[in-house]
């Protein structure tokens, strides 16, 4: 697998390592919960509408849907991974 270097600046970087702070302590958290518990921390926290957004770039109205379905046999990891790597020539 091909490897992809972003540079970032410094409050790029900043707002990724609070986010992945952020991340580990709800790990920590989920992870001292029951089952059960998790599964309903999880409800209450899901993203309760559609993930969708408009950016205009350059003159150009892009529109962005997403879509999951539960019965996909491929993890979001995978098909962005397996898109990236049939379309960028490193």
């Amino acid at each position: 697998m091909d490897t992809i270097i972003l540079e970032l600046t410094e409050r790029e970087a900043e707002i990724y390592d609070e986010a992945m702070k952020k991340v580990d302590e709800t790990a920590v958290f989920l992870a001292g919960l029951s089952h059960a518990d998790r599964l309903d921390w999880l409800k209450k926290h899901q993203y309760p509408h559609p993930i969708s957004f408009e950016r205009e770039i350059d003159g150009t109205i892009y529109t962005v849907n997403a879509y999951f379905n539960k019965d996909a046999a491929e993890t979001a990891e995978g098909k962005v991974s397996r898109i990236l790597n049939q379309n960028i020539a490193l």
